[in-house]
């Protein structure tokens, strides 16, 4: 070990398009928090599997590990990881093998991020809406994150220096429209996909699916064939479908948010990350994004003051993948 008050830690956060790895100082008093050190971003596709993109780091950054923390998306069942948005299978023994003998982590992305949350200062955050909550906010706090799909986590404080955090699948639980443009577009991706799952909208891939469904709708051809291209067109003001298709994209999350609250009792606040936000906040003040969280009947007082941000959480995630190694969230 470099120091006896830490350890160091070999951390990686592995999303459906990139993983983001790096060395990380994991003190052991809880109080202090750890220290993100070299870290390096790879595309998940030009790899053909995890250990490759390990084997990748260690040649890129030298490094001595004390241990490895694996936070990705997806569901751990087993000796298998459930991960329909990453482009090839997790192969836990491929990466036990990598490991040898140090210590070996595999925890979901959106729970390490959630996990790190904790650590974040206050102006790194951007409240959209409802009431600033104060540092001693004991309630829990949902973390969630359009990104590939939809990731979804809760986190409880315990105590000053403990908090527990609860991964969750919220991403693939079916869709619930909250108005009829909604019940439409729901019906017409339900006649392509059979089950349409909330990250099917909520995601870069499902502000993709809505811009062509509206286009089918309008029968128009669809000018825009990536995410990335809706959010231009939208932005540019020269697509008429685009730009409904950002505001449904907005609408559709706060809807989902605020049920999301309500069913886990997250009323201490929610974090939004994901990749997909930044690239389409200019749509959410045209949107009925805020409306829609408070919009839940006799809850409407209480939802309206639940303090949602939204943050860029970069490389956060790789250091609450190191964080799970020292059993503290």
């Amino acid at each position: 070990m470099p120091s006896s008050n830490f350890q160091s830690v070999l951390a990686a956060d592995v999303g459906g398009t990139h993983a983001r790895l790096g060395w990380v100082e994991l003190p052991f008093d809880p109080s202090q928090a750890p220290r993100l050190l070299n870290h390096k971003r790879y595309r998940c596709a030009d790899f053909n599997g995890l250990e490759f993109i390990l084997q990748r780091f260690l040649a890129d950054c030298h490094g001595s590990a004390d241990a490895i923390a694996i936070a990705c998306a997806g569901l751990r069942v087993g000796d298998r990881v459930i991960s329909p948005n990453l482009p090839w299978a997790l192969d836990l023994t491929a990466l036990q093998t990598v490991s040898g003998e140090l210590p070996l982590s595999i925890s979901n992305d959106f729970e390490a991020l959630a996990r790190a949350s904790r650590w974040l200062p206050s102006n790194a955050r951007t409240l959209l809406c409802g009431k600033e909550c104060g540092p001693g906010e004991s309630r829990p706090i949902l973390v969630l994150g359009p990104g590939t799909g939809l990731g979804a986590a809760i986190r409880v404080r315990v105590s000053a220096h403990h908090e527990h955090v609860i991964a969750t699948e919220a991403g693939h639980a079916g869709y619930a429209p909250a108005d009829q443009d909604e019940v439409a577009l729901l019906a017409h991706l339900q006649g392509i996909h059979g089950h349409v799952a909330t990250e099917a909208l909520l995601s870069g891939p499902g502000l993709l699916r809505i811009y062509g469904a509206v286009c089918a709708m309008q029968q128009q051809a669809p000018k825009a064939h990536s995410p990335e291209a809706v959010s231009a067109l939208a932005a540019s003001g020269d697509d008429d479908c685009a730009m409904r298709a950002v505001r449904m994209f907005w609408d559709a999350l706060g809807n989902v948010v605020g049920n999301l609250v309500l069913q886990t009792g997250c009323f201490g606040g929610v974090i939004l990350a994901g990749g997909v936000l930044p690239n389409i906040d200019f749509g959410r003040a045209q949107s009925d994004f805020a409306t829609r969280i408070a919009a839940k009947g006799s809850m409407q007082p209480a939802m309206e003051n639940v303090p949602i941000y939204q943050i860029e959480h970069g490389e956060l995630a790789i250091v609450g993948a190191a964080m799970a190694l020292a059993n503290r969230q």
